[in-house]
């Protein structure tokens, strides 16, 4: 079973990220990765959405870069970001292109077209031909066997300076139980959460939000992780956590509730 975190904070997540991911790894795993919207070591480079993943186990990746960057993927910074780590279908040089994150760079892109979407994902997602099809018409680059990369198109393609509807709009074109994490380059501070029959569990803590597929990664504040319900869409963005049900209706955000009100207070939510 794979895992994704997804974190915003006032501090650099890519550390919280490394460790989530570490405690999430199984050993069938062969690939991971994260993305973040940061900086990379000192340039001066507005910042971006930057990608890093491996075919290989998280606790092998970080023992490399324990030997080879002692600042840890080169200077790395982010106040948002995702990771995922599972076992892809594929094996061998193909691993890699297969590992999440996956991201959209537009319609048309080239190599050097900054990347405008970031998935992470769970479960089993599937994308109809047809759509694929469309998609490719529309001057995506369309890999039919990366599903998650076919559902970060989407959003890109119904984005419309709303995320959390790009996200809703785009889960409605795909069929399988999945749970997301999607981050937009124009959307610096902010992380979309969503799931449909695959789990997803909503923590804070200190100045640190947090959404999972996999609370084992949080056991260190227990008090704090709440189960979200079928179809709940949470907009985390800086201090802000916002969220809607299935019918788009606003509901109140967990991460708003006292400390110590634990998973049993709102379970029957």
């Amino acid at each position: 079973m794979s895992g994704i975190i997804g974190i915003v904070s006032e501090r650099n997540t890519v550390p919280d990220l490394l460790h989530s991911l570490q405690q999430m790894a199984q050993a069938s795993h062969n690939s991971c990765g994260l993305v973040v919207h940061g900086r990379q070591g000192q340039t001066l480079s507005p910042p971006r959405l930057h990608r890093h993943r491996r075919a290989q186990r998280v606790s092998a990746w970080i023992e490399h870069m324990a030997q080879t960057s002692p600042h840890g993927l080169n200077g790395l910074q982010a106040l948002v970001g995702m990771g995922h780590t599972g076992e892809t279908a594929v094996h061998g040089p193909q691993t890699l292109q297969h590992a999440l994150p996956h991201m959209s760079h537009g319609p048309d892109a080239t190599l050097n077209s900054p990347a405008r979407i970031a998935v992470v994902s769970v479960g089993q997602l599937q994308v109809s031909p047809a759509l694929c099809d469309a998609m490719l018409e529309r001057g995506y680059h369309v890999n039919r066997q990366c599903a998650t990369e076919m559902l970060a198109h989407l959003i890109d393609a119904t984005y419309q300076n709303d995320p959390v509807q790009a996200v809703r709009r785009a889960l409605a074109l795909i069929s399988g139980a999945v749970a997301v994490g999607v981050m937009f380059h124009d959307q610096p501070q902010r992380l979309i959460a969503a799931h449909l029959g695959a789990p997803l569990w909503l923590s804070r803590h200190g100045h640190s939000t947090f959404v999972t597929s996999d609370h084992a990664c949080l056991r260190h504040h227990i008090e704090q992780i709440i189960p979200l319900n079928e179809g709940d869409v949470v907009d985390i963005d800086g201090h802000q956590c916002r969220m809607t049900n299935s019918k788009g209706e606003p509901v109140a955000c967990p991460t708003l509730l006292a400390e110590g009100a634990g998973i049993n207070a709102i379970a029957a939510r």
